[in-house]
């Protein structure tokens, strides 16, 4: 009968099998044929060179460091569910399209549309904004246009050199906040045992499980880095509009005052106070940029070409034998495989050795933007860092918005550490922690018994932990701790005894890191891919961005998805645009997955990645 039972289920799933893989596979051959019709279409087309206007940064969505692979099969089935999946920009695609057209004859100017820009780090901002900066040395307009400017939307447009706001709407300017939960009455209610093991009293990731507040030392830690960046945030707008920190900024009262005068009117109030420069609706901002970059050819617009668009058509970069390396690591830091949205060990493995076994390759960078993870992990990453090195070649690191904690772990020991002012780095410490519920199950009248052949063996949630084992655990966490002050202590030429002021899990924004002596210099990704060549002595080079190892299957479904293929196919094929803005899913990876139990992460910075 069992028998039975199990060949109908096994002929039940041998069906649907074959099905999947038969959807799957027809999926690709029709996208094999649509690649080829569109490609026999376009190929003897001339290319048209477009006529001068404007370079158009509509920068709809999240700015990341390094942007996922595309899945097909995902963006399929998200389409026909009607799934809407944020987008993601290349954060250096952007600087690279600023950049090209600050000497483009071509370009006339740029365009910031930010409305639909989704809260990014600072750090990120500004190094759109430096871009910027070098755009308007050419003499050429920045014109930003919005309904409504967010306080990180309004950072960026106050690069522009002319800020337009729709009548009915505002610049909503806050200041910063940081709030998290706490559970420890929720937990004492629910009559679970939270078993915490750290090193560092400022190591605050367990204090909403142990605690019904932050601690002292941890709102400490908050309120410095937090006072820096909104610090950062005020010099740079109000020297970007040349208006004074206290017009930008009020106190609440004078706000209120204020807002009055204007009958609270938030457009009319930023125009007199200086935050924009003119009031326009939608129509009178298109008739101002058709009269600042002209009429195009339709008539419908002004004359403008979207930055995704302008990159496609730039020439590739010239080649030369000598290579640098550049592994972008962003996302929590995790053991196994995985290819986006963490940092998963095995992975990163598999590309550096791709980096380690090519003779061509004389220097690594190593762009992190993370808050941590599985210390194990980060070990992992570091020691395969650390075999350059033995091998002659030189790493670098650029840290990004965030490098703390394991982020910190696996920078530590480079050859030379480059951060932004306001990247957030430090958050030396580990912890370990896990809850038991033996109370609450004998509250509902269950209990547990057997035999073990010692203590060693009772660990299990149903039941309370034996002191020894306890004590264990947390010599095992303070040994852990002692490897990674003994890491920085010898990777930065940091004394043990300077340690203890830096390490305890404090939090460090880049200009501290840098007096502290836990990064050596300021400066972005091309500071950093510069020295790196300098350091290899290397006169010409090319960079080579370090990609996830593919099977022949993935590669071909990627290049599906190559800029020139995906151009055709936009041009051709009308849904294709929507299919490709929609990114892949989140991989179904744990971040809590590390052997021993042994994490370096620094919750408060997660989400200025």
């Amino acid at each position: 009968m069992f028998k039975l039972i199990k060949n109908i289920f096994r002929f039940f799933w041998r069906t649907l099998n074959f099905i999947r893989a038969l959807i799957v596979n027809l999926f690709l051959l029709l996208m094999v044929i649509l690649v080829i019709l569109a490609l026999g279409n376009v190929s003897n087309e001339p290319q048209i060179e477009p006529p001068a206007g404007a370079l158009v940064l509509n920068l709809n969505g999240q700015i990341v460091e390094q942007t996922q692979r595309i899945n097909p099969i995902a963006e399929f089935s998200n389409e026909v569910l009607g799934n809407t999946v944020e987008k993601e920009i290349d954060l250096y695609s952007v600087v690279q399209a600023v950049d090209a057209a600050r000497t483009d004859s071509n370009i006339t100017g740029i365009v910031l549309r930010l409305d639909a820009l989704p809260r990014t780090s600072q750090t990120k901002l500004a190094i759109i904004g430096e871009a910027l900066e070098r755009f308007k040395d050419s003499g050429k307009p920045i014109i930003s246009y919005a309904d409504y400017y967010d306080q990180h939307q309004y950072y960026l447009a106050s690069f522009a050199n002319t800020v337009l706001l729709n009548p009915k709407g505002a610049v909503l300017m806050r200041g910063m906040n940081s709030r998290q939960l706490f559970f420890k009455d929720a937990i004492d209610k629910l009559e679970l045992n939270t078993h915490i093991f750290r090193v560092g009293t400022h190591k605050s990731f367990v204090e909403p499980y142990i605690r019904n507040d932050m601690s002292i030392e941890a709102k400490q830690d908050l309120a410095h880095w937090m006072d820096q960046l909104w610090q950062s945030y005020l010099d740079t707008v109000s020297h970007n509009r040349g208006i004074a920190q206290q017009q930008l900024m009020p106190k609440a009262k004078q706000l209120i005052a204020a807002l009055k005068t204007v009958d609270g009117d938030g457009a009319r109030y930023a125009e007199k106070y200086g935050l924009v420069d003119q009031l326009t609706t939608r129509s009178q901002a298109k008739q101002l940029l058709i009269d600042t970059f002209g009429r195009s050819d339709d008539g419908s617009s002004y004359q403008s070409q979207d930055f995704s668009d302008y990159l496609a058509n730039l020439p590739s970069p010239a080649s030369a034998p000598d290579k640098v390396a550049l592994l972008v690591a962003q996302g929590a830091i995790v053991g196994g495989r995985g290819q986006d949205k963490v940092i998963a060990a095995d992975t990163v493995l598999s590309q550096l050795n791709q980096a380690l076994e090519d003779e061509d390759v004389k220097a690594l960078v190593v762009r992190v933007d993370s808050p941590g993870g599985s210390a194990f992990a980060s070990e992992l990453i570091r020691e395969k860092l650390q075999q350059f090195q033995d091998k002659g070649i030189p790493v670098v690191v650029s840290m990004g918005s965030v490098a703390a904690s394991g982020g910190y772990w696996i920078s530590s020991t480079a050859d030379q550490i480059f951060a932004s002012p306001t990247t957030i780095t430090g958050s030396i410490g580990i912890f370990g922690m896990f809850a038991t519920i033996e109370n609450a199950l004998a509250k509902l009248g269950i209990s547990s018994d057997g035999y073990a052949t010692g203590p060693l063996a009772e660990i299990s949630p149903f039941q309370a932990l034996p002191d020894e084992v306890a004590e264990i655990i947390q010599l095992n966490i303070e040994h852990g701790y002692h490897n990674f002050v003994s890491l920085v202590s010898n990777g930065r030429a940091i004394p043990m005894t300077d340690m203890e002021k830096i390490a305890e899990g404090r939090i460090w924004t880049g200009q501290d890191a840098l007096e502290n002596g836990l990064v050596d210099q300021l400066g972005d990704l091309n500071a950093a891919i510069d020295y790196a060549a300098s350091l290899a002595e290397l006169n010409a080079y090319q960079l080579d961005q370090l990609e996830v190892p593919m099977s022949p299957r993935e590669r071909f479904i990627a290049e599906l998805f190559d800029s020139k293929i995906s151009q055709a196919l936009t041009n051709h094929l009308p849904q294709w645009t929507l299919l490709q803005q929609i990114k892949q899913q989140a991989p179904s990876l744990e971040q809590f997955n590390d052997p021993m139990g042994q994490y370096s992460f620094c919750a408060v910075c997660e989400g200025l990645q």
